[in-house]
Order: C-alpha cells, then structure tokens, then sequence
C-alpha cells in the first residue's frame, strides 16, 4: 500500500503548529508499526534551515500550468527516521516571511496541489492514496479529478475547521481555472458569494477525518461547524474521527526527581522555590479559542487558591499584556514568558504540577497529553480531543488522569481548577493521579492502525 502524505508543514522542517507534529509523527508511524510505505509532500519554504536538507537529492524539474502560465518546479527528496519527504521548489510562491498568510496563498496553494498531482513522474511513485491535510491541499481531490485520475483514492484530514481558505470567487476562472458552472454551488467550493478551499476536500474527497472522535461530532454542529455543519450531516457516511496520539521519542523523560526539576524550573523562572504551592502552567497561542478570556476573567480568585502560575505564549497583543501586568502584580508567584521556546516548553511539562487548558474548542490538542507523559495533570473543558483524552478523576473509585469541566466560562473552569488543587494537597490521591495519567497510552499504535484500516477499506471499494 502507497500513500503520499500531503501536507503544508512538517517537524522537523516547518512547523507553526499541530499540523507539522502531525505529520511527522503519523507517516512515520505507520511505515514503523504499519509496515506501509508512506512518504510525505511539502512546499520547499525558504524558511527551512540549510542543515535540514544539505543532503536533499535533485530528482527533477518540468513546468506546470498555473494561473494561465507555465510555472516551474522541482523535485528534492530527503531522507529521514525511515521516511522519504519529498520538497515542492519554487522560489516565487515559497521564497516568503512568512508560511501562511501572504497576499498570493490561493495562487501558492493551489499552485502545491497542483503539483503534488503533476510530478508523479519525477518522484516515479504513484500513490493508491494521497492524505491530504487541511486547506493548504484540499484542492488536490479536484485536480486528480480534472486531470482523469481515477485510480487514486483521497483522504482529506481536517485538523481546525476554523481555518478553511476563503477567496473571492473571480479566483475560479484567474487563478483555479475550473469551470463555475461545474463547482461553483452550495454542494461544491461556494462559500456565500466566496469560495472556500477546505469545501473542495470534504465535497471531493473519497473519505474525511478529523482529529478526534469528539470533534467530528461536534463539527455537525451550528455551534462548531463554521457554516458548513450540514455539510458534515450530508457526508456522516464517509467521516471518521480519529484521535491524534504523540511520539513519545520526542519527549524523553528525565531521570532527575519531579521536586528538582520543579524547583530547577522555579529558580530559572524567578518564582519562589515552593514544593508545596501547585505550579499551575499554560503554553498555548494566546487566542479566544484557548480560553484566555476565562484566564483573565477570574485570574485574581486563581491566584487565591495559593498557587504559582506560568505562560509559555504568544498572540493578540491585549493578552500579552495582561499577563504581563499579573506578572509585575504577583511577583514571585506568575512568571509570563511572552514568546515561545521549545527547550523551555519541555522544563515546564517536566517541573509542573498542573496544566490547565480551557479551550473554547479543541479538535485534538496535544499538550495535555505531552503534560500527561511527564506527571503534569490536566484541568480541560471537555470539548473535542480534550474529552477524548482526558477522563476526570473520580475520588471513589480512583479512576482518572485530569480534571474536567464542561460548560465554557470561567466559574465552571475555577471550580474544576479547585477541586485540582484539593487533591493536589493529598499527596497520596496526587501520586496516584499522576500513576493513571503516565499509564494512558497515548502514542500513535492505535491512531496508526485506524488510518491503516480507512485506507484498506477504500482500496476494496
């Protein structure tokens, strides 16, 4: 079995978010426990550091028509953990500041799918199925179509629908150059009077995922369906949730004692050194949909269950600010470290006691689970991947990893928050917490299997 994972970003190369996790972790896991062979597609950004691809080999160039003009574009392959990346190059379209979010992403995009479907020749693999994954490729199921490919099966992997390349519908004819008439409806890219990108794959896909089997319900829904929840209704039939796991190779455990690396974190963050205060700790984007405004909204009668808090973040200005202020208001007790650094990321995980993730919604998420790997107990609202991953600890019968709340607002997230903490000051109830959430198994075996099978089952039909 063939499969070419199409993808906008991928660790180790690019990555802006869980989408490059992704789609680094699941290939290799299913060519390392599936036993597939399975390579991966990206843009060459210019972006991706000169080590990562000194050994890249050159397999070939062609032009391809885009945009009503011929465009180049190569090939380069690397190597890595067993898995082969393929590099689209073209300078014009990925020579940029910034990975998303240019004036041209239709064009560039577009210009990706196109060519993940015209260069089979030079890589000289044809897939029985590409993967492909949010907006960036969900054109790809169009252009196999338009080009008379058949024989190629499509999956389309939604990771946050909120994302969903929306363009003015004259790009049809400028840019995409497929016939109105044809796609240009409800069932199809239109988008009120726009067209979005991420319709193309659900519409023409032959199956879809997403990331969580919580959250492929939800997206049913007005509520987190973004304008398309019907759509979802109408193809319940070929949608499958799918929860991301996380591989734990990337997150090697340390030999020292949680109390040293607590106070290790402790003294590098100017906190006071404290093992009985609950280290409560956030590394997150700081958006609307992490749940910010909950944080804020009861921040002070947080900070009044006794605890120390750190942020690991970046985003909207207004919330950087904000804890900025409670930095300089509770000095010793609130580190706000506004950026983001992966080696610190991981000194946080290991030296924390809580971890708290309030999000509005959460396709899958994976920090409460790298936070489960090292000890660091989750407070979630049980939305999409946070419920799916995360089972409230029940004090009568001993069972759970984390702590959950339902509703989203701020009264319901301290309430779970100080239940948290109380079990926190019983060292016997927290050591056993922390036993059940580093026994859950969230690497990618099952998650693997499942794609392995939606595969099989679409090469039978």
């Amino acid at each position: 079995m063939k499969i070419l994972f199409a993808t906008g970003e991928a660790f180790p190369f690019i990555k802006t978010g869980g989408l490059g996790d992704v789609s680094y972790s699941l290939p290799k896991a299913l060519v390392q426990k599936e036993k597939l062979d399975v390579r991966v597609i990206l843009p060459k950004y210019s972006k991706i550091s000169n080590e990562l691809l000194k050994n890249a080999k050159h397999l070939g160039h062609k032009e391809i028509w885009v945009a009503h003009h011929n465009e180049y574009v190569g090939i380069e392959e690397v190597e890595l953990e067993g898995v082969i990346y393929y590099f689209v190059d073209n300078e014009r379209y990925f020579r940029r500041l910034n990975v998303y979010g240019e004036y041209d992403d239709c064009e560039r995009f577009l210009f990706f799918s196109k060519a993940v479907v015209e260069t089979m020749d030079i890589t000289d693999f044809k897939p029985d199925i590409i993967h492909c994954n949010d907006w960036q490729t969900a054109l790809i199921p169009i252009y196999l179509k338009e080009r008379g490919i058949y024989d190629v099966k499509t999956v389309f992997s939604i990771h946050n629908l909120r994302f969903q390349g929306f363009f003015y519908n004259n790009v049809i004819e400028d840019l995409l150059e497929i016939d109105r008439a044809k796609y240009f409806q409800d069932d199809g890219i239109k988008y009120y009077d726009m067209i979005s990108f991420l319709k193309a794959g659900v519409v023409y896909s032959d199956y879809i995922t997403t990331v969580s089997d919580s959250y492929a319900e939800e997206i049913k829904t007005p509520e987190f369906g973004e304008g398309i929840h019907g759509l979802f209704q109408k193809y319940d039939y070929k949608l499958s949730g799918i929860v991301n796991g996380i591989d734990k190779s990337s997150y090697l455990l340390s030999k020292k004692s949680h109390k040293t690396l607590k106070a290790n974190l402790q003294a590098k963050l100017g906190l006071e050194i404290e093992e009985a205060t609950p280290l409560v700790a956030i590394i997150t984007r700081l958006d609307r949909q992490k749940g910010i405004d909950f944080i804020i909204d009861k921040f002070d009668e947080m900070m009044s269950l006794g605890i120390q808090f750190v942020l690991l973040g970046t985003g909207e200005k207004s919330y950087e600010n904000f804890f900025r202020y409670k930095e300089s208001q509770y000095r010793g007790y609130v580190c706000s470290y506004i950026g983001f650094d992966q080696q610190l990321s991981t000194e946080i995980y290991a030296g924390a006691d809580i971890f708290l993730m309030p999000s509005v919604f959460e396709p899958c998420g994976l920090s409460q689970m790298i936070a489960m790997r090292y000890g660091c107990i989750p407070v979630v609202r049980e939305t999409g991947g946070l419920k799916d991953t995360v089972k409230p600890y029940n004090e009568y019968t001993g069972e759970g990893d984390g702590f959950g709340f339902k509703q989203a607002n701020g009264d319901d997230m301290i309430k779970a928050l100080r239940y948290a903490v109380t079990m926190y000051r019983r060292p016997e109830v927290w050591k056993e917490i922390i036993a059940n959430a580093k026994k859950r198994d969230n690497s990618w075996k099952e998650p693997a299997k499942r794609y392995k099978e939606i595969y099989q089952k679409l090469l039978e039909n």
